[in-house]
C-alpha cells in the first residue's frame, strides 16, 4: 500500500517511463481532465488490486497482443472528447436519440395499488411536479447521455445541500428526516466528463461498494454516490470499470465500426460514380521517353479541355486512337443501401424508423419489426428507467407529503398507438361489455363511470 500518493500520479509516471505502450492499455485507469478531481494534499489515495505495478507483471497484457488490443475496434475506452466528436455526426445521433425519444415518448402511468382510498388528488400533483420538474424531458436527456457516453447522472438538488459541501458527501436516504417537505430543488443532469470516483472497494467482492464508488468527484467536489442516479445500459466487467470511468459501453461507440462501413462504401460510390468513365488516347509514347515531352504534354491538356458531351475529339488517324473504359454501376445501389442498413444491426431499430425505409413485395409489411422493437423498448425500460423513475417518485412524494406512500406506483404506456377506426372499434366492444356487466348486477353505475373517466370516452 502507499500512503498518502495519488493513484492516477503514480499509475501514469510509472507505466510510461518502463512501457510506453501502456498509456493506451485497455485495463489503464480513467484519466480525468485537470480541474475535476481536487489537489487537496490530505486526500489519500491506495493502489486498489486492479494495479500491475510489480515489476514481474509490469509489462503483462491478457491478451498476449497488445498491438490487437490497442486498435481492435470497440476495445477500450477512446476518452469523453472523442466520444462527444462522435456525437456531432447525424449517423450516431439518429440512433442515439431515437432509442432515447421511444423510450420516453409514450411515458408513464401514475396509478395506486389500494382500491379503497382514493388517491386521485395525491396523483394529481405528483403529475404536477413531474411536468413542472420536466422528469420526462431529463430522462430522455439522460439516455442520450447514456447513449453518447456509456453513463450519465441525474444530480438530486436539494436546498440543504446547496451551500454545505459536508452535506454533499454524506449518504441520502429516503426518509423525512433526511428529505423533508419542500426541500427539493430539482434534479441537474451532469454531463461525465466532468465525474470521477474518488475511492472504492477492489479487495472485497462481498462488500457492497465493490467496484462501486460510494463518492464521487465533481469539479473540485466530493459528491456522495447517492445523491447521483446513474443510468448504465450496457455494462462492463468489472475489471474493466475503472477504465470506463465506471460506466458502460456507449451505444454510439459500439455502432463505429458499422457506422465507419457505411462512410467508407458512400464516399467510394460517390467517387466511383464521379469518375466511372474514362478516355484512352493511344498514340505513340516513344515521344515521352525522349528529352523533351512538351509536345504530348500539350496533347493530353487539349484532350482533357475537349472532354465534353459537347466536345468534339481530333486525333491523328494514322497514330492515335481514342478509347473510352467505363466501369459498370449495376449493384451499387444494393450495396450502398446494404452497407447504410448495418446501421440498424446493433441498435435494433427498424429500418422504418430509423432511415425511412418501409419494406417491398408483396404484402410486405413493418408491423412485425416495430412490435418486436418496442418489446425491445420495453425490456429497456425496465431494466434501465425503472429503477430511476421510482427514486424520482419517492422523493416527489417526500417533497410534496413528507411521506412514501407504497402504495402508490406507475407503469409504463404502451409504445403501440392505434388508429382512429381500431380505437373506435375498441371503445364500442368496451361499451358493450360495460353494459352486459351493468345489466347482470356486476358493477354499479359509480364504477361505470370511474372506467369511463379512465378510458376518456
Amino acid at each position: 500500500m502507499v500512503k498518502k500518493t495519488k493513484l492516477r500520479e503514480i499509475y501514469i509516471s510509472e507505466t510510461r517511463k518502463n512501457n510506453p505502450i501502456n498509456k493506451h492499455d485497455l485495463f489503464a485507469p480513467y484519466d480525468a481532465p485537470d480541474g475535476i478531481v481536487g489537489g487537496s494534499d490530505e486526500d489519500d489515495y491506495s493502489l486498489v488490486s486492479d494495479s500491475l505495478f510489480t515489476d514481474q507483471f509490469r509489462n503483462f497484457n491478457v491478451t498476449n497482443d497488445p498491438m490487437t488490443t490497442l486498435f481492435e475496434e470497440g476495445i477500450g475506452f477512446p476518452g469523453y472528447p472523442y466520444l462527444a466528436q462522435l456525437s456531432l455526426r447525424g449517423e450516431y445521433r439518429m440512433v442515439v436519440e431515437t432509442r432515447a425519444e421511444e423510450a420516453t415518448r409514450q411515458w408513464i402511468t401514475i396509478k395506486s395499488q389500494e382500491k379503497i382510498v382514493n388517491y386521485d388528488d395525491k396523483i394529481a400533483q405528483i403529475n404536477a411536479e413531474f411536468k413542472r420538474l420536466d422528469i420526462q424531458g431529463l430522462l430522455r436527456k439522460s439516455l442520450c447521455t447514456e447513449g453518447y457516453f456509456g453513463q450519465s447522472f441525474l444530480y438530486i438538488d436539494l436546498q440543504t445541500a446547496q451551500h454545505d459541501p459536508e452535506e454533499k458527501m454524506s449518504p441520502l436516504f429516503l426518509t423525512p428526516k433526511k428529505i423533508k417537505k419542500g426541500e427539493l430543488k430539482g434534479f441537474k443532469l451532469v454531463d461525465p466528463t466532468w465525474v470521477t470516483p474518488v475511492n472504492y472497494d477492489a479487495i472485497d467482492p462481498f462488500s457492497d461498494d465493490f467496484y462501486k464508488p460510494s463518492l464521487w468527484w465533481i469539479l473540485g467536489q466530493q459528491i456522495h454516490a447517492s445523491r447521483m442516479i446513474s443510468m448504465i445500459s450496457q455494462p462492463v466487467p468489472d475489471i474493466l470499470k475503472p477504465a470506463y470511468n465506471f460506466g458502460g459501453v456507449p451505444l454510439a461507440f459500439m455502432c463505429k465500426p458499422y457506422v465507419d462501413n457505411w462512410l467508407r462504401t458512400r464516399q467510394s460510390v460517390s467517387d466511383l460514380i464521379k469518375s466511372f468513365s474514362t478516355m484512352v488516347l493511344k498514340t505513340d509514347l516513344s515521344q515521352l521517353l525522349s528529352p523533351g515531352c512538351e509536345e504530348l504534354s500539350k496533347r493530353a491538356e487539349l484532350m482533357a479541355a475537349y472532354r465534353d458531351n459537347r466536345g468534339l475529339q481530333i486525333v491523328d488517324k494514322d497514330s492515335e486512337d481514342l478509347a473510352n473504359i467505363a466501369t459498370p454501376l449495376t449493384g451499387l445501389d444494393k450495396l450502398q443501401a446494404q452497407s447504410q442498413e448495418h446501421l440498424a444491426s446493433i441498435s435494433g431499430i427498424p429500418l422504418v424508423k430509423l432511415l425511412g425505409i418501409t419494406p417491398s413485395g408483396l404484402n410486405a409489411s413493418s408491423d412485425g419489426e416495430i412490435r418486436c422493437f418496442y418489446d425491445k423498448i420495453s425490456a429497456l425500460q425496465q431494466s434501465v428507467l425503472r429503477q430511476p423513475i421510482q427514486t424520482i417518485l419517492n422523493i416527489v412524494q417526500l417533497h410534496l407529503f413528507g411521506i412514501i406512500d407504497p402504495n402508490l406506483t406507475f407503469e409504463f404506456n404502451s409504445l403501440w398507438q392505434l388508429d382512429e377506426v381500431q380505437q373506435s372499434q375498441v371503445d364500442v366492444n368496451t361499451a358493450k361489455l360495460l353494459t352486459d356487466y351493468a345489466n347482470i348486477g356486476a358493477v354499479d353505475a359509480k364504477k361505470v363511470k370511474e372506467i369511463i373517466s379512465h378510458k376518456n370516452f
